[in-house]
């Protein structure tokens, strides 16, 4: 549910005005994503550009709390080539707002190769750079979050299992055993985005990426962005290839390896996830439950074939 750049509280106006130094002659709201609120590219009189993200108490008030932790994120990240900068941000404790680098481009496509390999490098280099983590914010690091989905999807097998298929229920025992294992397993050593899907990358006219929406990161393994972007391809086949490849990566620092199974379990885990929290509608979020049930069957598909599973 968007809101136009004109009609946010004029408090909120006066405070980009007094960013950007002068008015804003356009603003393009843009589509994509799940935040409510206002997302729209800025240019004023002069030709200065940026991105704004604001959001207030409705439709949905966890959104707020996600931009509170975002503007946190940024603050201490480093520039980089592959992250928009933050210029600034605003909190009246009823809104929250972030003003970033406008880049110029589109939406990644994971389905291209030349995006896909252009992502796979800059997330690849970013997460050695974030490697030991500079941001360590006292959040819940990815061991946890697979924790709590274990949690969730053993819950839902006990009161609906056919928000699974039927391998999944069958291995039930096996499958709980693979994400406890996984979770004990996982360091939290790197600083990681957690959220690198299509809409969360923007490709430059040169082909080069820029990731954005700081709003799931937190500490976890070094190669968990980069396994999220190989289950974002379109075939098993090439997420094996990039699982093999992570399974046999040595990034040459004192960094734990990978073991394999752990990587086909992770996406197993991101999958089962997924379908566990299908039928929770987030309220003024529509779009979330319906992308829930689409990549859940696609992940579990996928986590299926790694798996051998039928």
């Amino acid at each position: 549910m968007r809101v136009e750049f004109d009609a946010a509280e004029p408090s909120l106006r006066e405070w980009v005005r007094d960013v950007l130094g002068e008015d804003v002659r356009v603003a393009r709201t843009q589509s994509g994503g799940f935040s409510a609120g206002i997302a729209s590219r800025l240019e004023t009189a002069s030709g200065r550009t940026a991105f704004l993200k604001a959001v207030g108490p409705e439709p949905n008030p966890q959104t707020g709390e996600l931009f509170r932790h975002e503007i946190r994120v940024l603050r201490m990240l480093p520039a980089a080539p592959y992250r928009a900068s933050l210029l600034d941000s605003y909190d009246d404790g009823v809104w929250v707002a972030l003003l970033v680098e406008d880049v110029p481009g589109r939406l990644a496509d994971f389905g291209d190769p030349a995006d896909h390999d252009a992502v796979r490098r800059a997330v690849r280099a970013q997460s050695q750079e974030l490697t030991p983590d500079p941001i360590a914010l006292d959040v819940p690091d990815l061991a946890a979050a697979v924790t709590r989905w274990s949690a969730s999807v053993e819950a839902v097998l006990d009161r609906d299992p056919s928000h699974f298929p039927p391998w999944f229920v069958a291995e039930r025992a096996a499958v709980l055993a693979r994400f406890d294992e996984l979770a004990r397993a996982m360091d939290a050593g790197t600083w990681i985005h957690l959220d690198v899907r299509p809409d969360n990358v923007l490709v430059r006219p040169d082909g080069t990426p820029v990731l954005v929406d700081w709003g799931m990161s937190r500490s976890g393994p070094w190669w968990a962005d980069e396994a999220l972007l190989a289950i974002g391809a379109p075939t098993a086949v090439s997420v094996a290839r990039t699982f093999d490849d992570l399974a046999a990566y040595d990034p040459g620092r004192p960094l734990p390896s990978v073991r394999r199974d752990h990587l086909d379990t992770f996406a197993l885990a991101v999958g089962a996830s997924l379908a566990s929290f299908r039928d929770h509608p987030v309220p003024g979020l529509p779009a979330i439950d319906r992308f829930r049930r689409q990549e859940a069957a696609r992940l579990l598909a996928v986590a299926g074939s790694l798996l051998g599973a039928t």
